[in-house]
């Protein structure tokens, strides 16, 4: 019986053991992004690495009573990759009070952030469009930036939760990829809204 007992607590050490192994591994975590002070969560897409700050990820906690003049990040995934390597792709979201555009409509504040985001060294490629996800509206905008011998593709979609303006940006160095990591944006659920 003490032989058996003995086994039994050496095999639950070695199973806690290659518990905390296998969790502490430094492979991409993929989870759902919860913003719950503005009812909205959203999942990246897969494969990417989570570089929010902590300070950053605890700020999603209390967005809706944001009210500083600069953007606030929410979250800030990517590929890995420097961003010179083709494949490289990258999303962030942020946010920032409605109210710093009070003096303009939805649409023009909503572009207005989109423009900012985009730099000052992006080209607009097209008319701003307007989209529907997840039975919200949001205006998108895509830019273009030349770094010979690569161009950088960017997809702005900006909508207002609550009392902010909230941003979802995809960048990368294929207009393909924006594409694909425009999929995630369907997981997009603001039933908690």
């Amino acid at each position: 019986m003490r032989v058996l007992l003995g086994v039994a607590l050496l095999m639950l050490a070695a199973g806690i053991f290659l518990s905390c192994q296998t969790s502490g591994s430094s492979a991409p975590r993929q989870g759902i992004v919860s913003v719950p002070d503005l009812g909205f969560s959203y999942t990246p897409p897969a494969g990417m690495i989570e570089k929010t700050s902590p300070a950053n990820m605890q700020s999603r906690s209390h967005a809706a009573s944001y009210s500083s003049r600069a953007t606030q990040l929410l979250l800030d995934m990517s590929s890995g990759d420097m961003d010179t390597a083709p494949d490289w792709h990258h999303v962030w979201v942020f946010m920032l009070p409605r109210a710093q555009y009070s003096s303009l409509s939805d649409p023009a504040a909503e572009g207005k952030i989109n423009t900012a985001l985009a730099g000052p060294r992006a080209s607009p490629v097209g008319q701003p469009q307007s989209a529907v996800l997840a039975g919200r509206s949001f205006l998108v905008s895509e830019f273009e930036q030349k770094e010979p011998p690569l161009i950088k593709h960017a997809k702005i979609f900006t909508t207002i939760c609550k009392t902010q303006l909230v941003s979802f940006v995809l960048v990368s160095n294929s207009s393909q990829q924006v594409s694909a990591m425009e999929q995630s944006l369907k997981t997009l659920d603001f039933s908690s809204h």
